[in-house]
This record gives C-alpha cells, structure tokens and sequence, in this order.
C-alpha cells in the first residue's frame, strides 16, 4: 500500500532556497507575505500567499521548510485500498496577538474539515495551536496532520534522530526491526516514519541536517486519551473512535522532500510493536487510528515546531530533551520516604531463604500478588541483586535491623562459598544449593552480574569498615574475582560480556558493556591501596567513552537485549564516570557523568499518559489517577517502562551539587518520589499482596497499564532503596530537602 500521496504546491514553489536569497528567489511566484516572527536561532516564519491565492507556511534558514497546504487530511475508508489526502491553504491570513490567524477548510469525504490554526514565535519554537470543526459526516474515518516539507529528500545517513528512548542518531544498535532500525531504511531509501507519542518519554521527535541545524516536533499539550480497544489490539487493526486523543510524530519521504510533522489521532508506521511480545513482536505494519468524520467533532492540539543549531548531535538532543522539560514541566508525585525505606526493608528481610545446604539468598522472582510462581534462585545482580539488597539490610537503623543485619551477614557468607577465579555460576539453587545463573538458557556468567553485585559487596565492606566492623573473608573474595577479571582485561582496555561458568572460557567478546565493574574497581582499590585496580578502572572507563559514549549512544547495560541502545547503559556509565570523577577530581570525568546523564534523563517519562477511558480499573496494574511522570522505557525495540532509575537519585543530585545546575535537582527529585508511584505502601496498597511490593513493569503504549507478568524481583526494592540511602549518605541535608522532612528552605 502506498500511504504518501504527492501533492501539489498550490503555487508556491519556495520550497529549494535557504539563507539570504530565498525570498528574492521566490518573487515571481509570492503575492504576498506576511509575518510570524523569527525565532532566537535566526529562522524566520512567514505566511506566503502564491499564485493560487492560498495561503501557506514558510521558513526560511535553519533550515528552509515550507508547508504551501498546511490544512491536511488524511482519509481511511474500509472500501478503498489505500488512504487518500485532501489539503489546501488558508483562505485568511490576518495578524493575531503575538503571531497569525490563519483560517481555511477542505472539503472531501462527505464533511467540510474547517481549521483555524494560530502561528507564533514561542521560545525557541514556531508554535502552531489548531482547532479543526467537521461539519458533516461520510463513511470512514480521518486524521489531521501539521507537517513541513524540507527543501530537498535527504538520506537516512545525512540525518540524526531523535526520539526519546527509541532513537539516537543513526540505525546504529537498534535491532533492524525497530522502529527506526535498518529495515526500514533499505538501501538508504526512507520508509515511512510515524510513531505514536505514548510510546515516547516526552512527544518529541527531532531531526538534526548536515549543517548542524535541527528540527524537532513537540506535542506542547500532550493528553494521550485511549480506550481498551486500541490498548488490547495485537493485530493493528484499524481503529476508528472520537476517544483517541493520542497523536503520532514522525517523517515521510516524498519524491524531492521530506515531510516532518504530526499526526492525529497518532496512526503508526510502517513498523509497530505488538506489545504483548519481547523480544518479538516487531511488526512491519500499520496500526491506523483515525477519527470518524462526524457532524460537529472537533480537534484542538498545540504544535511546537523547535529550531536550533548544535555542534554535534548529543547537544542537539540535550537541548531538544531541555526545551521539552521546560514545555512540559513535570510534577512531583510526593511519596513518604521514610514509610518506602521501612516497609521496603521489612519485605525484603521477608524473603530471604535458606537453602538445605545452610545459604542463604533472595528468590530471583516472586509473584507480587500471590505465591503462585517463584524462581528460587539467589542470584547476584541484574534482576537478582542478593548482595545489593543485603547491603541495604546491612545499613539499616531501624526497629528490625539486628535481624536484618544477621540475614545480610548470611547472604554474604553465603555467595562467598561461590567460586569466582573464574565464575562458577552467578548464584546458587535455593532447592539444592547447586551453583545457578540468571538466564539459565544462555549458559554464560555476565560481566553485568558481577560488576552489579561486586560493587554493592565493597560498598558493605566499607560501611562495615566505618562502623569498626572488618569482613577479611568477604574482601578476599572480591579481590580473587578482580584480580581473575584483570587477566580478562583487552588491551584497548574492554573486558568480554560474558564467560562459560567454570571454565571462564570467552563466550561473547564483545566490550560494549566494559564500564559495568568500573565503580567496583575503584571501590576495591579505595579498600585495598591497591593502585591496579583504579588504573584498570580508567582504562575500561576510556575504551567505554570511545566505543560509542562519546556520540551520544550508551550501549549494553541489559543482559537480555545484547548490545543495543538502552537506559542501563546510560545510568551505569553515568555512575561509573561520576565514581572517576570523584576519584581524582579530574574534569573530564564529570562532563562524561553529564553526557550520561542527559542520555539517561530522555528515557523517563515527563508527560502523564491516562489508562484507558474503558478499561476496568481492577484489572489495570498501573491504576488509574496514577501520574507516570518519572517512569522511564527499559530499552529501544520495545515499549515497556518501569522504575530502574530510582537508583540514580543521588547520581543526579551529586551532578547538581558538582555542577550547580538546578535542572538535575528536579531529576533527582522526581526519581526520588515518582518511581514509588505504584509501590505498595499502606497509604495506597493496590491489589498487591503488602506493602512494599511492586511490580516490576508496565507498558504506556499498547497493552497500555499492563505487563507481561505481575512479577517482583529484587532488582525493584534494591533501587529504590539505593537512591535513599545513597542520597543521604552524600547529603543529609539534601536527603532531608528532597524527601520533604526539611525545614530549610529549598535550593534554588
């Protein structure tokens, strides 16, 4: 099917010329022009009357865009095999409060779609506000669409995308796949580019040219209204229904140009993900959603269309994902963190096992609603965190924490029987105490794993240290696994992904995921005196940063999705630079904590996405009334989301006391409270079976406020508790401000 249709220009043919001759270039066929306003990167925005006496939109400089039909139409009808376009310009053009008015209508389908669109300069953003009216009804269904037309096609390659937890750049590290991967970029030749906004942490997309300057489409006022219809569709059916309030952002290539813009209600293509699959359910389809041409609905949406010029790509994108912050402006959901650590602590203590053979560990999974399913495995890192979680038991002062220090104490002593020069396993069997692994399928041990828990054992060893408490046995081991990983160490300075337990033959080689151990590595020669140890450390952190860090991609962090674009790879390289830098206090490492940072940051969640209108509450397990700002996507190629990044509420603010940029204040603070959105507290206990449970994820796109199982692992509570008390060990003070129990005055 082909979905673009060509169209003509209406007269104006202004579409080739940048720069200071574009006008000039352009007189035989403008009548008239008028005014919107330049914007702070130079471009300036006029409506241009042509030949045929339409009006349309035009941009000239950074870059030069035009759309000559901006009313456009988009017609579905289950009796036709294709979907049609009707589009014209504004009849009127006359000047608004701080922009244009602009007013037109077209006529097709059996209804008359009449439009009156508002330009104007907003910040960095040429900002349309529209409000469509049918008159009318017809057969089918309708969407409506605000697009500019680019002065010439350009190549897949020529351009950087960006959209927020799906695209970095090139095709580079996507599966081929995905949305935005290779195989839909054939030959350098451009498929049909529109991806619905709820799959999108902020409703962003932008596009940065050769010549460094971009272009992004934001949703200024995004609502993402759906209904269960189009949440549960696995088939990408077409859905027609005036509930949808939910666009699309994207590009389509015509013969000579490409079109960037927005699409409502948000119809996705020429790839969708089922959503009830992963890895799988990558589809190269369409999934159409329209509205029905009905006598007397309307449409309102506001468009901001951003300009601006960057040097590189990564500051592209960390200016684009600024401008949506401040757009968007996410709220605080205030949670109660002392009531979170407590009740977080006393289900984890809750857990602990003991095995026949007299270890003790934390079941890999357990059903938060019921006791139907465990994976009675103990498990180190990743989704099993044992001695992250035995840390934090270690460190807690409350009522409980004689009993919870002796179970740390015996989950310690109970992963140091493991062998780990080199690995025998990453765990143990809770049933037979026999060595066991995170993903048994695989048969390997993760770098992951180790880097993970390694750390979390050196951080008790330390804390224990402090408190006059020496653990020699549980130094030793870590050190007889470091001093193993160092024989494993490139001379580039990467380590393997992974081993074959036992025998620590190499099992995939490759680095990407080499700054995992670097925060242990520190640690253990801060425990040590040893100098090896941190010289490795700055080794791996180098070859991490060349590798792909330094363009803006973060790769590797999931165990489970090998060596493509995610979160973790973000979160971990921005602990491990920020460990570095407060090593030596050497520059460096904190401008390449921020660039982590700023990637990590674009995964989380900044607008609230609603749960279907029509779903019943009860079987949601994202509830309704639940703001999801400060959710964040786990990985590109799919759409689920969870609460990973409470970890990182003290990486942030430690970049804001180092930095002094307030913006990463108001990170910390929403991964501090709004990850514990959907935790099971006794103020809000959900269908789950007690406080301090959670599930550990969920989808915002289709199955919207569903996941794949109602599963917890320790993985869940071990972040959260991570960013309080590392938060508060960094900075009382701060803890105090940023949780609520201050009686200072907050920063500034």
């Amino acid at each position: 099917m082909r979905h673009f249709h060509s169209y003509t220009l209406g007269g104006v043919a202004v579409l080739a010329i940048a720069g200071a001759t574009w006008m000039a270039a352009q007189r035989g066929n403008i009548r008239e022009t008028r005014e919107i306003g330049r914007l702070p990167s130079g471009p300036e925005a006029f409506a241009v009357r042509g030949s045929s006496g339409k009006w349309g939109i035009a941009v000239r400089g950074l870059p030069a865009l035009l759309q000559a039909e901006p009313i456009r139409i988009e017609l579905f009808s289950e009796d036709s095999p294709s979907v049609r376009l009707a589009a014209s310009g504004y009849d009127t053009v006359v000047p608004g409060q701080d922009g244009l008015l602009a007013r037109g209508s077209v006529a097709a389908g059996g209804a008359t779609f009449s439009v009156e669109d508002r330009w104007s300069v907003h910040g960095t953003a040429l900002r349309l506000e529209r409000s469509l009216k049918v008159s009318g009804s017809g057969q089918g269904g309708f969407l409506s669409a605000a697009t500019f037309d680019t002065a010439r096609l350009f190549a897949r390659d020529e351009l950087g995308i960006f959209a927020p937890g799906t695209m970095y750049g090139d095709t580079g590290h996507l599966t081929k796949a995905a949305i935005g991967g290779a195989d839909s970029f054939a030959d350098g030749k451009w498929s049909a580019l529109r991806v619905r906004e709820d799959r999108l942490p902020a409703p962003m997309m932008g596009f940065r040219f050769p010549d460094g300057s971009y272009l992004a489409v934001l949703d200024a006022a995004p609502r993402g209204d759906t209904i269960a219809a189009d949440s549960h569709d696995l088939e990408s059916r077409t859905i027609i229904d005036a509930r949808l309030r939910f666009g699309s952002l994207g590009a389509e290539p015509g013969r000579d140009r490409l079109s960037i813009g927005y699409w409502f209600p948000g119809t996705e293509g020429d790839v969708t993900y089922a959503g009830n699959t992963y890895p799988g359910g990558q589809k190269r389809v369409w999934r159409r959603r329209y509205h029905p041409i009905e006598d007397g609905l309307t449409q309102q949406y506001t468009v901001d269309f951003v300009f601006g010029r960057s040097a590189d790509f990564p500051t592209a994108f960390h200016e684009l994902w600024r401008t949506a912050w401040r757009t968007l402006a996410p709220a605080v959901n205030p949670q109660n963190i002392e009531s979170v650590r407590r009740n977080l602590l006393d289900m984890l203590a809750e857990q602990a096992q003991r095995a026949p053979d007299g270890r003790t560990g934390i079941p890999n999974y357990i059903d938060a609603v019921d006791n139907r399913h465990q994976d009675r495995k103990a498990i180190m890192g990743f989704t099993g965190k044992n001695l992250e979680a035995a840390n934090y038991l270690l460190e807690d002062t409350g009522p409980r924490a004689e009993r919870h220090h002796a179970i740390a104490a015996a989950i310690f002593d109970s992963f140091c029987r493991l062998k780990v020069d080199p690995p025998e396993g990453e765990g143990f069997d809770l049933e037979t105490g026999a060595p066991a692994l995170a993903i048994a399928r695989d048969k390997v041990v993760y770098l992951r794993s180790f880097g993970d828990d390694m750390k979390a054992t050196l951080r008790a060893i330390l804390y224990e240290r402090r408190h006059n408490r020496e653990h020699p046995e549980w130094l030793a081991w870590a050190r007889r696994y470091a001093d193993w990983l160092l024989t494993q160490q490139t001379a580039a300075g990467g380590f393997p992904r992974s081993w074959r337990p036992v025998t620590g033959e190499v099992a995939d080689a490759s680095p990407q995921s080499s700054y995992n151990v670097v925060p242990f590595l520190v640690l253990l020669s801060g425990a040590t005196g040893d100098a090896k140890y941190r010289a490795s450390a700055v080794r791996a952190a180098e070859f991490s940063w060349k590798q792909s860090a330094g363009s803006g991609r973060f790769v590797g962090g999931t165990i489970d999705n090998p060596d493509v674009i995610d979160k973790e790879a973000g979160t971990l390289s921005l602990e491990a630079y920020l460990a570095l830098y407060e090593e030596t206090r050497e520059a460096k490492w904190l401008d390449r904590a921020r660039g982590a940072a700023d990637f990590a940051e674009t995964w989380m969640y900044i607008w609230n996405v609603p749960m279907p209108v029509d779903e019943d509450n009860a079987r949601l397990h994202w509830k309704r009334g639940v703001p999801t700002v400060g959710l964040q996507l786990i990985s590109s190629g799919h759409s689920l989301v969870d609460a990973y990044m409470a970890f990182d509420t003290d990486e942030y603010a430690r970049l804001y006391k180092y930095t002094k940029d307030a913006h990463y204040l108001e990170v910390a603070r929403i991964l501090l409270h709004n990850t514990k959105g959907m935790l099971s507290l006794p103020e809000h206990p959900y269908d789950l079976k007690g406080p301090g449970w959670q599930q550990e994820h969920w989808s915002l796109a289709p199955v919207r406020g569903f996941g794949m199982h109602r599963g917890w692992l320790p993985w869940v509570s071990t972040s959260h508790l991570n960013g309080i008390f590392e938060l508060e060990a960094a900075d009382p003070e701060l803890f105090k401000e940023l949780s609520g129990t201050s009686t200072a005055a907050p920063h500034r």
